[in-house]
């Protein structure tokens, strides 16, 4: 209940100050210069795992950097070249987001809530049918990755689509991630709105060494290696500018979990979802 009254009033309070509204910033990052966001408001990050504790979000930070040729975005490290107006493609790193599910406070489950122009199937909804259930508490720590790989970008007047190839290239998990993210722009008398849409493969060395169960697990759990898995996600962003730098500011992000991964004993839910309602204020 106290969470549903501090969404309210972020709501009332966000239009009553947007009749002294400042255009809407557009997203693009000046060259050679550094961007630093920072939002405050509420929110949370599930975990689809047994006795894994949702994230709570209060603080949400954005910073990049974009050089001539290198780049940083949110923990993403890069170098791009721009192929024409419209298509850019650079070789980036990260770090592998799977760890943070079996953790309530961990780095790569902090959502990212900008979207920087520059940087740009078939599922199972079988019921899970695990033998029993595992605590995340129960099994081996899953390893700390770093990802390496290509990203394509393309923006389109209101539309913006991102190519992601990704593989382990610190030997923690052997695997590989490809995904694909479309989003659609939208500019209204009630603020700026974007609706995106992804798919994520990710193959069976990745999905076995986060999610199986293996014989260097303890022996009283059952054993299970997953194939490949393929995860839609859609994401609905919202914000409304303010004054002075302030703007006001919503997302809700959703991720079906197809049976490769439900179908673990480490899994309670088809689904991961992040939310988060508050006030952005751009630094610089």
């Amino acid at each position: 209940m106290k969470m549903l009254q501090a969404t309210f009033l972020l709501l009332v309070s966000g239009f009553a100050a947007a009749s002294e509204a400042r255009p809407q910033d557009d997203g693009y990052v000046e060259e050679s210069s550094w961007r630093f966001s920072l939002a405050l408001g509420v929110g949370q990050s599930s975990s689809p795992l047994y006795d894994a504790a949702n994230m709570p979000l209060y603080l949400l930070p954005d910073i990049s950097y974009y050089g001539k040729v290198g780049f940083f975005d949110n923990g993403t490290l890069g170098v791009g070249l721009d192929l024409t107006p419209h298509w850019s493609v650079s070789l980036v790193s990260r770090l592998n987001p799977e760890k943070g599910y079996f953790y309530r406070w961990h780095v790569s489950r902090i959502p990212s809530f900008e979207q920087t122009f520059s940087s740009m199937p078939t599922v199972s909804m079988e019921p899970r049918s695990a033998p029993q259930r595992v605590s995340v508490n129960e099994v081996n720590r899953r390893p700390t990755a770093w990802d390496g790989g290509v990203q394509l970008n393309a923006w389109f007047d209101a539309w913006t689509l991102r190519l992601n190839g990704w593989t382990d290239i610190s030997g923690q998990h052997h695997g590989h991630e490809i995904s694909v993210v479309a989003g659609r722009h939208y500019q209204t008398s009630l603020g700026h709105w974007r609706l995106s849409g992804g798919v994520y493969w990710k193959s069976e060395n990745l999905m076995q060494r986060y999610y199986g169960l293996s014989d260097d697990e303890p022996s009283h759990l059952p054993r299970y290696q997953p194939r490949a898995s393929v995860q839609p996600e859609l994401e609905l962003y919202w914000s409304l500018p303010l004054s002075a730098g302030w703007r006001m500011m919503a997302f809700y992000r959703y991720r079906w979990l197809d049976s490769a991964m439900t179908r673990s004993p480490l899994v309670q839910q088809s689904y991961q979802h992040s939310w988060f309602i508050g006030w952005s204020y751009r630094f610089f």
